[in-house]
């Protein structure tokens, strides 16, 4: 019998495709996401640094120009802050659908694959009884020739 072809395997190879491509762009966008967060991490450590060195300047007397340049900076980190919260917020709705998009890859895929084993079987099924029918008619032939010898 001839050797197994799944009819779709051009259609199971594209859905293979969309499915990594789905995994890689999952990946940058976690990625992105850390990096993200990462940044805020050191945003709000240089604003924790940033007001105490104020208090630390408050308590030693300083010029009242040097404190209100602080307050400044430490103002502008904070408006800073919220625009990478809101950045983190944008970076997780992105990775949610990147994670639906890979999800529903996922899923295309592992049809196929389910598609491809039935059909697998189907073939083997059918090779099997092939291969069973020549099985028989050859014991059957040579069973009537050696009935046939024996008259």
């Amino acid at each position: 019998m001839n050797k197994f072809v799944f009819k779709l395997e051009p259609l199971f190879e594209y859905r293979e495709r969309l499915k990594e491509l789905s995994q890689k762009e999952f990946g940058e966008a976690l990625k992105r996401l850390e990096d993200e967060e990462t940044k805020l991490s050191a945003l709000k450590g240089l604003y924790r640094k940033s007001s105490s060195d104020i208090d630390a300047l408050k308590e030693n007397g300083a010029p009242f120009d040097e404190i209100e340049l602080y307050y400044a900076y430490v103002v502008g980190l904070k408006r800073h802050i919220a625009g990478q919260e809101q950045c983190i917020v944008e970076c997780r709705r992105s990775l949610e659908v990147r994670r639906g998009e890979l999800l529903e890859a996922t899923k295309r895929t592992k049809v196929m694959e389910i598609m491809k084993e039935k059909s697998r079987l189907s073939y083997n099924e059918k090779a099997n009884k092939g291969e069973q029918k020549a099985t028989d008619d050859l014991t059957t032939s040579r069973f009537k020739r050696g009935a046939g010898d024996e008259k």
